[in-house]
């Protein structure tokens, strides 16, 4: 099968666009021929050298992408809840799981959804990974509530798109931070409010905010925690160093912090049933999907250094052939 792949660490120099062996599902396992997958800063990450839990990453050669949408092509045994042919999408588990630049890959069958009719393979692709990621941040971890406040930073991204139309669905009052030329999109999604942070920085408002939910990683835990409402949550996807400190002591003293304020690392969790009531209100209209643009495959080096920008508007895919 033809696949993306790095042997050793680096730059763009170091991805290889060739054949690698075709996976075989075992049992509880669903092979899936791939369609379209997305790309994540954590791809770039892995190719450089830098991704922060590059402890749990397979040995080399190793095939990057984590979510992906295409076709059940045969099924492992014991698989009874998929049939060959239906169109499913997931997210590879957040350590160890990759390969989806790749035409073929295997996934446990609890990670997969069926994708919503209304969506083609690379729309569908954008999902998994940025839709759970704004899930587990902002009902795993922050539980929010109706009438609750939420500021997402970087709001017109893929994560943070995401972020804002959950927080909506949830009947939560969403401020968006974006750039000046997203302010119109960023309200189409349904943020209240919407700061330029070209002209002004968000941390500069006398207000607060029951959760801020930080995308892009742009500002850590020791800032933002004076614009918190009193129990207030700090949810980031990139943490600082001193962030990861805080998110670990938060998680000890969980029950003491909480009355306090408290950071928390977001590790998206790969689970098909999140992915599924997702899919329902992706269905219901009430969650759009924005894909900036599709890469064909052997333009992946294009599509790694267009995310490493962090400016993209929703997400970026490659199609696969």
């Amino acid at each position: 099968m033809r696949a993306v792949f790095i042997r050793r660490h680096g730059g763009n120099e170091v991805l290889e666009i060739g054949q690698r062996p075709e996976p075989v599902p075992g049992r509880g396992e669903v092979l899936v021929r791939v369609r379209a997958a997305a790309v994540n800063p954590r791809d770039w990450m892995i190719r450089s050298g830098t991704y922060p839990f590059r402890f749990t990453l397979p040995r080399f050669p190793l095939i990057l992408g984590g979510d992906f949408a295409g076709e059940v092509a045969a099924l492992g045994p014991g698989v009874t809840d998929f049939q060959v042919g239906e169109r499913v999408y997931g997210m590879q588990r957040a350590f160890g799981g990759f390969g989806a630049f790749a035409q073929y890959l295997v996934a446990r069958r609890g990670l997969l959804a069926r994708i919503p009719p209304c969506l083609d393979f690379e729309r569908a692709a954008a999902v998994p990974l940025a839709a759970l990621t704004a899930w587990e941040g902002l009902h795993g971890i922050a539980a929010l509530g109706p009438g609750q406040s939420v500021l997402v930073n970087g709001a017109a991204g893929g994560v943070g798109s995401f972020a804002v139309q959950l927080a909506v669905a949830a009947d939560a009052r969403v401020t968006g931070v974006c750039s000046g030329k997203n302010t119109e999109f960023v309200r189409r999604l349904g943020a209240e409010d919407v700061i330029d942070y070209g002209y002004e920085n968000f941390l500069d408002r006398e207000r607060r905010w029951h959760v801020i939910f930080d995308a892009i990683g742009k500002e850590d835990w020791s800032r933002c925690r004076t614009r918190l409402e009193f129990g207030g949550c700090y949810l980031t996807t990139v943490p600082k160093r001193a962030d990861l400190g805080a998110a670990i002591l938060g998680r000890f003293t969980l029950a003491k912090r909480r009355k306090r304020g408290r950071c928390a690392l977001i590790l998206a969790r790969s689970r098909g049933d999140r992915l599924a009531a997702v899919s329902r209100l992706i269905e219901d209209g009430r969650i759009c999907v924005t894909v900036e643009q599709v890469f064909g495959l052997d333009q992946v080096a294009e599509a790694l250094a267009r995310s490493r920008t962090f400016h993209t508007r929703g997400k970026l895919v490659l199609r696969v052939p």
